[in-house]
This record gives structure tokens, C-alpha cells and sequence, in this order.
């Protein structure tokens, strides 16, 4: 895995050595970055369940004004604190918390993001959750998008009136979601 484009273009990102991790391919983050490559300068941004970090750190690359970042899991976190400091990269907020937690949190700060990347353990039942979290707290900002990572297998949920932008990578569904 790797940085496709902007500043850090090229570094090396770091696999999370357990198995549920499921890093996003880098022909489908490709694919997404072309789509909201206009979304992205100055932005704020969310990377919920990140696990490695790739899509919030490509986000970081290509000029988002912040990115936080969340993660259940401390070795998750700890491995990209070592890369964010290795970048000298200040405009970031790791967080190890539950996804709920961290979305409350965000609630309590009044805090609007206008990219928010869903990407939870496929057949976990988390995204949907989540999704009605970040619509109830107004996590949202006017115009963003939430992009969701999940199976293709995945076709109907209680958004997909929602859906803007639905892309097919094999067994990989990645749905655009806005306000």
C-alpha cells in the first residue's frame, strides 16, 4: 500500500498485521480520489475505522486542511502515529476510540466534516449504525460526502435512497453518500 498522489506521494503505508484489516486496493482508492479529487483541498476529513490510515493520509497528501482519524484498535493507531511523525504531519487527529464514542465526541464539538470515509469490518452490521449516527448527530456538512466501503453482495440497505454514486470493484462496493 502506498500514497497514489500529492505531497507524501510515494511513502509506503504500513499493513495492519491482523487479519480483519482489509485495506482498501489501490486501484480503488485511485478510483475514488478521481471521483472527489475537486472535494478534497482544504477539507475535513474522517477516516472512521481506519486501519492503516490510507484513504485519510492520501486525503492529507493531497492538501485536506485536517483529518481525523479513529481506530478501536491501539496497534492500528500506534502504527500510524510512527508514520505521521515520520511525515511531520501536524494537521491530523488520531484517536483510539470506539466508533460511537468518537462520533459523539465530534457531536459534542459541533465538528462538520465534509469527507467521511466508512470502511468497518464487512458483515459487522457497524456501518449502518454508524450511518444513522453521523445522519443524527449532523456530522455531515452542507455538500459532503460520506464514502462506504462494503461488499458488492451489500445492494439494499436503509440509505440507498442516499446514494449518489454507487462503483463495482469485483466483490468491492464503494457507495458515495451525500447530505
Amino acid at each position: 500500500m502506498r500514497i497514489i498522489s500529492g505531497r507524501y506521494k510515494g511513502t509506503t503505508i504500513p499493513s495492519p498485521k491482523e487479519e480483519i484489516v482489509k485495506p482498501t486496493l489501490d486501484r480503488v482508492k485511485e478510483n475514488i480520489f478521481n471521483i472527489i479529487q475537486f472535494d478534497i483541498l482544504d477539507s475535513v476529513c474522517l477516516d472512521l475505522f481506519c486501519g492503516s490510515g490510507a484513504l485519510g493520509l492520501e486525503c492529507l497528501s493531497r492538501g485536506a486542511r485536517h483529518v481525523d482519524f479513529v481506530d478501536n484498535n491501539k496497534a492500528n493507531i500506534s502504527a500510524l502515529k510512527k508514520l505521521v511523525e515520520k511525515l511531520k504531519i501536524t494537521n491530523c487527529t488520531l484517536n483510539t476510540l470506539d466508533y460511537y464514542e468518537a462520533l459523539k465526541k465530534f457531536k459534542d464539538e459541533n465538528k462538520l466534516f465534509d469527507i467521511i470515509f466508512l470502511d468497518p469490518p464487512y458483515e459487522s452490521g457497524l456501518a449502518e449504525t454508524a450511518l444513522q449516527k453521523i445522519f443524527k448527530f449532523d456530522l455531515l456538512s452542507p455538500g459532503g460526502v460520506i464514502i462506504w466501503e462494503h461488499p458488492a453482495t451489500n445492494e439494499s440497505h436503509k440509505f440507498s435512497s442516499k446514494v449518489t454514486t454507487k462503483k463495482t470493484y469485483g466483490k468491492i462496493q464503494i457507495d458515495f453518500i451525500k447530505k
